[in-house]
């Protein structure tokens, strides 16, 4: 299975020629024959419509992409759509918490709500599920430990529900809105999505010199991270697409 990760620039609001260019270089990517998955940084789009004009202009009808809309017009922000067999698929889901005083056994058992009825997916063989940004947050990272983390509560229910969701699918994706200031916490994070051989992909918005460090130096890439059991995976292609203003990486699982 061929994955791309796509990570854009963090902009509050497109102009109508920015907006035209993103919608160009996304219906691009999405055409390309070589891909069978998608996901995007958060944010790529702030609206529905611009995600229907993309749906309209891709042929290629094999690949599923992942978007979340920053605003759509009488939903809820930070909602979830995929772009499956041609068609728009709202997940009828969003974004629950983001930030760890927010995890709370009230929005955790929220979370594992929509983990288990709104944010799974399958595309070709493999089993999908969404953690949106801050809700990595379920976990904490184990202090003395080497890259380990655990489940954030003291409550052995609620645990049992996130172990046997996490358990029962191949992929985990976590796209981000803006990169993670903690870079080692947050990584701990992405190794405990990806054990049991399961694989865990992160991608953000780019900020600063993200894409040049990206492009210069891959180690130094925190847009972009790809797990499988543990280990980090390495892109078999980077910015297969000539374009300074986004960071393309592809996968093979």
């Amino acid at each position: 299975m061929i994955i791309k990760l796509v990570s854009y620039p963090s902009w509050n609001r497109l102009s109508s020629k920015q907006r035209k260019l993103r919608i160009s270089t996304v219906v691009e990517i999405l055409n390309k024959k070589d891909v069978d998955f998608v996901m995007f940084s958060e944010w790529v789009f702030n609206n529905i419509e611009d995600l229907n004009s993309v749906c309209q202009l891709v042929h290629n009808k094999k690949v599923t992409a992942l978007f979340e809309l920053k605003l759509s017009r009488g939903l809820v922000g930070n909602q979830l759509f995929l772009l499956q067999n041609g068609k728009v698929i709202d997940l009828k889901t969003h974004q629950v918490f983001s930030e760890h005083k927010d995890a709370t056994e009230e929005n955790i058992e929220r979370l594992l709500d929509e983990l288990e009825c709104h944010r799974q997916f399958i595309v070709g063989e493999k089993r999908f599920l969404v953690i949106q940004c801050g809700e990595n947050n379920v976990l904490k990272t184990q202090r003395g430990v080497k890259n380990r983390a655990e489940f954030r509560l003291q409550n052995s229910n609620l645990k049992k529900r996130f172990d046997k969701v996490i358990d029962s699918v191949d992929v985990i994706l976590n796209p981000v809105h803006t990169k993670w200031g903690r870079f080692y916490d947050f990584t701990c994070r992405l190794y405990k999505f990806s054990e049991k051989k399961r694989c865990c992909f992160y991608c953000s918005q780019l900020e600063g010199n993200q894409l040049i460090n990206a492009i210069n130096s891959p180690k130094k890439n925190t847009a972009q991270r790809v797990m499988k059991n543990r280990k980090i995976l390495s892109p078999h292609f980077c910015s297969d697409i000539n374009n300074k203003e986004f960071l393309l990486q592809t996968y093979e699982i």
